[in-house]
């Protein structure tokens, strides 16, 4: 591969992964979608890094390469979500990490199989 073919591949791979981060910061599409799925995540920030994060920094990053991208309207909202960050009225949290709770997937037979057995376990006295 050339290094003017490597460099657009790099860019072609920059921009799904900023395109992802972008819908998921933006509530479009839900982390936890992409749980069990043969598609390959790639995002600008460690989801698994919980609260390590510096929720305005990631915003900042996203609005840099949309205003590269001339993206004027992803720009607007990421900077009024910037602001809300800043000012602590919006916490990003919930969007942009991974939470035990998703890598559970119980059916909800199974889920009440489950209680039954316990309770009729705990009600043998």
């Amino acid at each position: 591969m050339t290094p003017d073919e490597q460099s657009k591949v790099e860019e072609f791979m920059e921009g799904i992964m900023v395109d992802l981060t972008y819908d998921i910061v933006t509530k479009k599409v839900k982390l936890s979608d992409y749980i069990n799925t043969a598609k390959q995540v790639v995002l600008s920030y460690d989801p698994f890094a919980t609260g390590e994060i510096d929720q305005s920094w990631l915003l900042q990053d996203l609005i840099d390469y949309y205003i590269e991208m001339e993206e004027y309207e992803k720009c607007a909202k990421l900077l009024q979500m910037k602001i809300s960050v800043e000012s602590g009225e919006l916490d990003l949290s919930d969007r942009i990490y991974l939470k035990d709770e998703d890598f559970i997937d119980i059916n909800p037979d199974i889920q009440t199989l489950i209680a039954s057995h316990h309770l009729n376990r705990y009600n043998l006295n």
